[in-house]
């Protein structure tokens, strides 16, 4: 823009040579004392005929003049503004040759939700936030205080045709600034969204909590009722046979491993609700008897293991090492479900 005013007056310079030139080449000043008639209408016709070319060129440099003044005038504005508002202290404001090196950011394409973000977090509202960026107490808001209300924010040093942008989105009666109904319009709806999400996330969270705090009680309830069943079956072992008696021990040394497994993933079941796991390719029966001892009934308690808790499987049946992860007893089981809801 300075280059735009230099070309201008340079212009202007060259078109007063050239009109100068005209008025002493006049034929007025070779009449001698002979006096025009109508020099009022002469005058008019050579602006009009004579001259008309040489005026619209002259408005044309004026025009251009005028456009690159105004851009000065914004530049000096803003770099004054930079100076005062970052904190650099000095004796005097800075000339126009003077220059601060300032590093623009690239806009990310959500820096209203950024704002609206920071104006939740700081405690502030739109109405303060507006008075706080409101520089010259104009009751407005221009692309100038606007950038730098952006930076101080820590959202980002936008350049000035990005700040436009987003100040035309908020500009509602187009005159190139901000009023504070439009800003509040403008914020306030992203605030409402931003706060009806939290709200959503944070009743998720609540049934989330609500949903394992019930799945850990009842898994503790049904550690309970294993343990009086253990102590139970302890009682019994002495009126069985010998063969009897050590399958019986076998299955509560496994059922003793039942508080090692995360049945607040797998789920809780009884042996009335129990599926033939049998189905499932690598368990027999009395692989099958060990996993109802465990506490595991149902192919969706199967379904639900993850990697860690088929190992923990593993070793509590006292199967094979890697045995139920290699034949892959989650994934039959979830077949096997999706077969039952069919």
């Amino acid at each position: 823009m300075r280059a735009l005013g230099n070309v201008a007056r340079a212009g202007i310079a060259i078109l007063g040579f050239y009109l100068m030139s005209l008025l002493v080449a006049a034929p007025r000043w070779a009449s001698g004392g002979v006096e025009m008639t109508s020099p009022t209408a002469l005058f008019a016709d050579a602006l009009m005929v004579d001259w008309s070319f040489s005026l619209v060129i002259l408005g044309a440099l004026l025009a251009m003049a005028m456009i690159g003044a105004s851009y000065l005038v914004r530049d000096e504005r803003l770099e004054n503004l930079i100076w005062n508002e970052g904190g650099v202290v000095i004796s005097a404001p800075p000339s126009k040759r003077s220059s601060v090196s300032v590093t623009m950011d690239s806009p990310s394409g959500n820096e209203l939700q950024k704002l609206a973000d920071y104006l939740v977090e700081s405690g502030q509202t739109v109405f303060d936030f507006f008075r706080s960026i409101d520089l010259d107490d104009s009751g407005e808001i221009d692309t100038m205080e606007f950038q730098l209300a952006l930076k101080n924010a820590s959202i980002g040093n936008l350049p000035p045709w990005d700040i436009d942008a987003l100040v035309s989105q908020m500009d509602l009666n187009s005159d190139g600034k901000l009023d504070l109904p439009e800003l509040d319009i403008a914020l306030t709806s992203l605030i409402s969204n931003e706060n009806k999400d939290s709200v959503k996330e944070t009743e998720a969270e609540v049934v989330e909590t609500k949903a394992n705090d019930e799945a850990e009680k009842e898994a503790a309830e049904h550690q309970k009722r294993l343990e009086k069943e253990l102590e139970a079956r302890r009682k019994n072992l002495e009126n069985l046979d010998e063969k009897a008696r050590k399958k019986q021990e076998e299955l509560i040394r496994v059922a003793e491993k039942a508080k090692t497994i995360d049945f607040g993933t797998l789920g809780i079941a009884s042996a009335s609700d129990a599926d033939d796991l049998q189905k499932i390719k690598g368990i027999g029966p009395f692989i099958a008897e060990k996993l109802n001892a465990l506490g595991i009934y149902k192919f969706s308690q199967l379904a639900n293991m993850t990697s860690e808790i088929e190992e923990e499987v593993n070793v509590a049946i006292e199967f094979f090492p890697g045995r139920v992860k290699r034949d892959e007893w989650a994934k039959q089981a979830s077949t096997f479900i999706g077969g039952e809801e069919e």
